[in-house]
């Protein structure tokens, strides 16, 4: 009964846009010996979303549906689960998020405090490769439903420089980060002789990718505002993989899901995804690459590889100094704090991910996996008034790294 209301849902989906009026999100404080009983949470109520799982140290974010709010509130209270709602109304939260405004496709009037569709992010990507010499467009794959993508690389020229990539919007429902990636292209190409970012290139090249699941993107702008995975067809129940656990790094293990319709979901094989092969394929085609970085919402985290395993990586040391190097840059701007470590043990394990992959795989050292603003009080829905801000400090951050493999650390 339970699979037959989910399908009856998802195919409502299908024919209109999903709303989300009375949805919550419920902020859980279990003690470690509850953590267990809210992971399995999900097989009674199914149609439940952690938006901050029940593996990792902190509070847990639920998105519980209007029809599930009085059923998982009577669990958690039967099993003396300490909890308070977080969002009361998640349609509220998403209508608060941006406000009405024409189309922009003139980077003249280009307003980088708004969100942007696809087309308005294409676009941009044309005029700012167009307007700056050290600026250029450079094609990235395309996507399962023929979407072509592309990355800027950022450069003055010169030969074989070591190459910094800088990954946004793999997971669709994240939109502060394609509005981060573009404010970090802003800051570099607007650059000033003399600046810091303008001597950044004058040592290494940088590769910024706004978005890497433009699928999975413009579905968010259509149907399902909190779709986070790809829209590949798998035969499956449920279409769509978690394109953050389909890597070659310890693929279908921890912290990943069999189920096709989890939004942890590993996928039918390893990198089956046509977006996961296109970055891996773009990112190995680079000559030089000594730093990665995959940029995600939210939570406020700064995090390296391991994510598969609470084993510590071989350049553990290196990786702790630079990410704390990071998380005091960030500080700084705003006084936001952002908790740094390993993936597995800041947020929770969780295998075939990219930052693993590349570590692993490719073997760039610097590789990291980067957790936005908030810490829940917005969450996925977080709104335009944030988006300088946050750019502002992760900027910082990504400058330290940058300055890390400038000077050779990373090699």
């Amino acid at each position: 009964m339970k699979i037959f209301i989910v399908l009856c849902s998802l195919f409502a989906l299908g024919f209109s846009k999903r709303l989300f009026h009375n949805d919550q999100v419920l902020r859980v404080h279990p003690t470690e010996g509850q953590r267990d009983l809210l992971e399995k949470l999900p097989e009674t109520f199914p149609a439940i979303d952690f938006w901050a799982g029940p593996r990792g140290s902190g509070p847990v974010d639920i998105y519980v549906p209007r029809a599930f709010v009085g059923p998982v509130k009577v669990y958690l209270n039967r099993h003396r689960i300490n909890n308070e709602i977080f969002v009361e109304d998640l349609q509220k939260n998403i209508d608060n998020e941006r406000s009405p405004r024409p189309e922009q496709m003139d980077l003249a009037s280009f307003d980088y405090n708004v969100y942007h569709t696809l087309d308005e992010i294409q676009q941009w990507i044309d005029d700012i490769t167009a307007s700056y010499s050290i600026a250029t467009k450079v094609h990235e794959g395309f996507s399962y439903e023929g979407r072509e993508f592309h990355a800027i690389k950022l450069s003055k020229g010169g030969f074989a420089k070591p190459a910094f990539v800088i990954n946004c919007g793999l997971h669709s429902r994240e939109w502060v980060n394609p509005a981060t990636c573009m404010y970090a292209v802003k800051y570099f190409v607007e650059a000033t002789t003399g600046s810091e970012e303008s001597s950044i290139l004058d040592d290494i090249d940088v590769y910024v990718t706004p978005i890497s699941n433009p699928d999975g993107y413009v579905y968010t702008w259509t149907d399902d505002r909190m779709w986070r995975k790809t829209r590949s067809v798998n035969n499956k129940v449920c279409i769509g993989v978690d394109p953050n656990r389909n890597w070659d790094a310890n693929w279908s293990g921890p912290g990943a899901s069999a189920s096709s319709c989890n939004d942890l979901y590993y996928g039918p094989s390893v990198m089956s995804e046509i977006e996961v092969q296109s970055q891996a394929n773009f990112v190995a085609s680079i000559p030089n690459v000594k730093a990665y970085i995959d940029i995600h919402a939210y939570s406020q985290y700064w995090m390296f590889p391991y994510g598969y395993t609470y084993t510590h990586a071989d350049d553990y040391d290196m990786l702790n100094v630079i990410a704390s190097d990071s998380a005091a840059a960030i500080q700084s701007v705003h006084g936001m704090t952002y908790q740094h470590g390993p993936i597995s043990t800041v947020i929770y394990e969780s295998s075939g991910s990219s930052a693993d992959y590349f570590y692993d795989k490719q073997g760039i050292k610097c590789s990291f996996a980067a957790e936005l603003r908030d810490t829940g009080r917005y969450g996925f829905t977080l709104p335009e008034r944030f988006i300088q801000p946050t750019a502002e400090e992760t900027f910082a951050g990504l400058k330290v790294i940058s300055n890390y493999v400038a000077v050779g650390a990373c090699s």
